[in-house]
């Protein structure tokens, strides 16, 4: 595959993310995606055959940056505290979402993208679980009841449940993000013991 071809994709699946986002899934035309991509509508048929295609690699583009994105930030806070790791983890999921997708869109392309993209959408969910648990794994000197109290898996689980509960809320993003802020505060202060804790053992 050419340079070029690569491009077009590029430009088209950019154009996907923003009418998708907006519109949502059926609201959104092969044509919209055309004119949003600066392209012939028989331009855009030569590299996806349909609108369900251009959804496909719209999820399997967004899921992949999203993971890069979140594993880079948790790289990048290695001397922060377990609290704000998870914060900023978590964050860059949000903000996509957030910025991406309008609130009432929201429902409806989870829904679609479970039966377009099922095993996207499933992989995604997978790694982006597998980074919160490594900041989790990363942080266990900090979260020292981690494991008794509950897994790192379980909870990078509960995390990601708790994460699409906020993302879907019809709030503005200072709100999602102060949601957000408090949910990785009680999971670093729930997986620590206290030195009240410690004088009881």
């Amino acid at each position: 595959m050419s340079d070029t071809v690569d491009a077009k994709q590029i430009q088209i699946i950019t154009a996907g993310i923003s009418v998708f986002g907006r519109y949502g899934y059926r609201r959104t035309s092969m044509d919209l995606i055309a004119r949003t991509a600066g392209m012939s509508r028989p331009a855009v048929y030569q590299y996806f055959k349909n609108k369900q295609e251009v959804f496909r690699a719209v999820a399997q583009h967004v899921s992949g940056q999203v993971t890069t994105a979140a594993r880079e930030a948790g790289e990048k806070a290695r001397a922060l505290s377990a609290e704000d790791r998870l914060y900023l983890v978590l964050a860059v999921k949000l903000d996509v979402l957030t910025e991406s997708v309008r609130a009432e869109s929201h429902a409806e392309l989870f829904r679609e993208a479970s039966d377009i993209a099922a095993d996207t959408v499933h992989a995604f969910e997978e790694n982006y679980r597998n980074v919160i648990e490594d900041v989790l794994h990363d942080c266990a000197d900090e979260l020292d009841l981690l494991g008794p109290v509950l897994s790192a898996r379980d909870t990078s689980q509960l995390l990601c449940d708790a994460l699409a509960g906020i993302a879907q809320a019809r709030q503005v993003p200072e709100v999602k993000h102060a949601r957000l802020r408090q949910l990785a505060q009680l999971t670093a202060r729930g997986l620590t013991r206290t030195p009240e804790d410690a004088s009881t053992c």
